[in-house]
């Protein structure tokens, strides 16, 4: 059992969302792929921790216990860090450094830990101080309006900002989408053909192999 908050007021534009998670009892949270690369930082009875975690494409285990706390900040497909690429975290996580109980370093930079009311002055320093950039190629993808390119030039910017290839991407935004729409009530069939699935089986094995539930799961609200 878990209990969230999630926080939609963030005014940074490079921010897709800030979740708050804190957990009752014990168990395993599977986090799904969401097309997002994030910080988080976790708190638990043995201290804080710092975690930058790139895009995943299987669905990832987190394993809690009670009164474990998550700080998400999720970053959209389109920004990224020049200290760790895209392409070097696709499917990892790294533990970034502490200096004594409310900072971290990242690169050379000693930095705050954020709190859930503080995280959009967080978010201003990164890209102040250049920690996270914005690659426009790939913006102009996600947002719809592809800028002009050759296939060569845009697999390179999406490799290197996300980690991932520019269908691969568009699989795991598809699988997002019909989540969306299977818990809004649309019937299986339904969601397949509106997003453009070849059939309702490609639209099972899809979504079991981004996020390991079946429509009827998902739609069920037995997919937290």
């Amino acid at each position: 059992m878990q209990q969230v908050t999630l926080w939609e007021g963030s005014t940074s534009p490079i921010v897709r969302s800030i979740t708050r998670t804190v957990y009752v009892g014990s168990g395993i949270h599977m986090m799904v792929p969401d097309g997002c690369w994030d910080i988080a930082i976790i708190r638990n009875s043995s201290g804080t921790l710092v975690l930058r975690t790139g895009q995943t494409t299987p669905p990832v285990p987190f394993t809690y216990r009670d009164g474990d706390e998550v700080l998400a900040i999720s970053f959209r497909a389109s920004t990224f860090m020049p200290l760790m690429s895209g392409e070097s975290m696709r499917d990892k996580g790294v533990a970034l450094g502490g200096i004594g109980k409310d900072r971290f370093w990242l690169g050379t930079d000693v930095v705050e830990i954020p709190t859930f009311d503080n995280v959009d002055g967080f978010v201003e320093r990164l890209l102040r101080n250049e920690l996270v950039q914005e690659n426009g190629l790939v913006a102009s993808v996600v947002s719809g309006n592809p800028a002009a390119a050759t296939t060569r030039t845009m697999q390179r910017h999406f490799l290197k900002t996300t980690g991932l290839t520019p269908k691969a991407y568009s699989q795991i935004d598809r699988a997002q989408k019909a989540v969306e729409l299977l818990r809004s009530g649309q019937s299986a069939a339904d969601v397949a053909f509106s997003l453009g699935f070849s059939d309702q089986p490609h639209l099972i094995r899809s979504l079991q192999a981004i996020t390991g539930r079946t429509p009827r799961q998902i739609a069920s609200a037995a997919f937290v």
